[in-house]
């Protein structure tokens, strides 16, 4: 399990540290650096993987600088995991950026599986997967998800997860129970033509298009969850999984779901950390923060295994320059569901909105 981030130079967290848990919830205000910390994690993985940092679409490494830091001072990258820390150093010479080499071994790093907030509405059709190795991911957009359901929908998931309507134990039950959380009575089906490259679903014999935003946007959440979570069958994939552990990178999951869905969302998050995967989530959804509040409350989740932090841009003024950097606050999560203390802007905009609703002109 990855224990603490560090950051120097990069982007808004110019100088930057952050505990980790099982569960870390990332909130705050837009633009004050809760996708650049997940981005960060992304970086590491890439540059194990494939010996370059940067990410497709994100621009050069020169632009995930800090516009406050010195031309040639260094980015730096510390994930810590139990002790042994992974540092990725960017070098900014005259020439191109250099990075330094990895120190660990990347077996030691965990699988990553990262699900974005850009993830496809409703597709009549989603590609399957064309590459070598096997498919341990739902796709970064959730493009992939009918093909990874497709490949272990017999795999047993963990019981701490089973939907109490669920007719088996298998991953393609509990989708459909989870689903029903969303849209009740709904009927998903799902087919797979590999010599054609595609995949599709029907919700209640209709296209996805048919059908609203809510379920396509849930489903590959509720896959991740769930899949990433199941015994694999396949023995390469399950030595993979319990060898490196498992990361899930999560951003909005409360995406165009309704308040009680929101917080079913927030639930099923905290039982599948409660399962030994790591797992951190971006989200705005005062809802998806009190259903893993209320987890926690009814002990499917410890709360000391639960991190809370919240977001915001402080202006401040270094050597007589006066620039904005981000700043954390952490509310401590008690085993009852509450927090030692409330930051301002922390979901509380309902109760700035009814005061004023209330009050008199």
């Amino acid at each position: 399990m990855l224990e603490n981030i560090k950051l120097l130079n990069f982007k808004s967290l110019a100088d930057f540290q952050i505990p980790l848990a099982n569960l870390t919830l990332l909130s705050g205000l837009n633009n004050s650096g809760k996708s650049s910390l997940i981005q960060s994690v992304r970086m590491v993985n890439n540059w194990i993987k494939a010996g370059d940092p940067t990410l497709p679409e994100h621009g050069s490494l020169e632009e995930m600088k800090n516009v406050y830091a010195p031309k040639k001072d260094p980015i730096e990258i510390l994930v810590e995991k139990s002790g042994k820390p992974v540092h990725l150093k960017i070098n900014f010479p005259d020439q191109n950026p250099m990075t330094e080499a990895f120190k660990g071994s990347p077996g030691e790093f965990p699988l990553i599986c990262y699900l974005s907030a850009e993830r496809w509405g409703p597709r009549v059709n989603l590609p399957t997967y064309k590459y070598m190795g096997e498919l341990t991911h739902v796709g970064e957009y959730g493009e992939y998800v009918i093909d990874f359901l497709a490949r272990h929908e017999l795999d047993i998931i963990d019981p701490k997860l089973k939907h109490p309507k669920a007719e088996g134990d298998t991953l393609e039950w509990n989708v459909r129970g989870w689903l029903t959380e969303v849209s009740p009575g709904v009927d998903f089906k799902h087919t797979v033509e590999q010599r054609r490259d595609r995949s599709y679903a029907t919700i209640n014999g209709f296209r996805p298009p048919n059908t609203g935003f809510g379920l396509s946007y849930t489903l590959p959440v509720i896959v991740m969850l769930l899949g990433m979570t199941a015994e694999w069958k396949n023995d390469e994939e399950k030595r993979l999984k319990d060898e490196r552990g498992v990361l899930i990178l999560l951003e909005n999951p409360e995406a165009h779901l309704h308040p009680k869905g929101q917080t079913t969302m927030g639930g099923l998050i905290a039982a599948a950390a409660s399962t030994g995967v790591q797992i951190i989530v971006e989200t705005h959804s005062e809802h998806v923060m009190d259903g893993i509040r209320l987890a926690v409350k009814d002990g499917i989740l410890s709360h000391e295994k639960t991190a809370f932090h919240f977001f915001k841009n402080q202006r401040v003024v270094k050597d007589k320059i006066s620039q904005y950097q981000t700043v954390v606050e952490t509310p401590v999560l008690h085993q009852n569901g509450k927090l030692d203390f409330w930051p301002e802007g922390f979901f509380d905009q309902t109760l700035v909105n009814r005061a004023k609703l209330a009050g008199r002109r």
